[in-house]
């Protein structure tokens, strides 16, 4: 893969595979329509918030690829305020006690499966801490001589998306006994938290102590 401008791509993979199966906003809506509306509102809904991942993606490979083709400075400020920002959410992860949410059956005025299809897509493509997230995981990933090259951004997105759509597909099609097993078990939510909020910290500190 370091043809194509990519480092570390198991690492990366590991990484985005904690990420999407720790539950958070795109899980609890999935899960909440598939039970609620049934399994196609859950899979429409899965394909909204998979391919607003896709608009963060563009927007990190076509926002940081121009700036940072201009400085070698630059890249590796990216590095290092992105190292520390994975570090912090780390933290966060560790130390924040998540309340337990009960996923269940709720009212939703939302009706219509484009419908579904679209307020996931905004959902996903409003949310700043998704956009953060994206600016400051894709460009560790990625040769500092590919820097000014879309492709591996394009790339390590797509990767991505296709693990978003596969996890939240799942959710969508098994939707009640998933969130049976989730409100059964109180500290699956706490679990996963400690889990990516150590991975995170080691990828943070792997960055900042590699030098290039």
């Amino acid at each position: 893969m370091n043809m194509l401008g990519i480092e570390n791509l198991g690492a990366f993979i590991l990484t985005a595979v904690i990420v999407v199966i720790t539950p958070g906003v795109d899980t609890i809506m999935v899960l909440t329509r598939s039970i609620s509306k049934g399994k196609n509102s859950g899979l429409y809904s899965a394909l909204g918030v998979s391919l607003g991942l896709l608009v963060h993606t563009c927007a990190a490979t076509f926002g940081l690829s121009q700036i940072l083709s201009k400085s070698a400075i630059a890249f590796s400020i990216v590095k290092y305020l992105g190292a520390a920002y994975l570090i912090y959410l780390g933290y966060r992860s560790l130390t924040n006690k998540s309340e337990q949410i009960e996923i269940k059956p709720v009212a939703n005025k939302v009706t219509g499966m484009k419908q579904m299809f679209f307020t996931a897509l905004l959902s996903d493509i409003l949310n700043p801490k998704i956009a953060l997230f994206f600016l400051a995981f894709l460009p560790q990933f990625i040769n500092s001589k590919e820097v000014n090259n879309p492709v591996p951004y394009l790339l390590l997105g797509l990767i991505i998306f296709f693990i978003t759509l596969i996890w939240c597909s799942f959710l969508a099609l098994t939707g009640s006994n998933v969130a049976k097993h989730f409100n059964r078990n109180k500290n699956i939510e706490n679990w996963m938290n400690k889990t990516s909020g150590v991975v995170f910290i080691l990828l943070g500190l792997k960055i900042a102590l590699t030098k290039k």
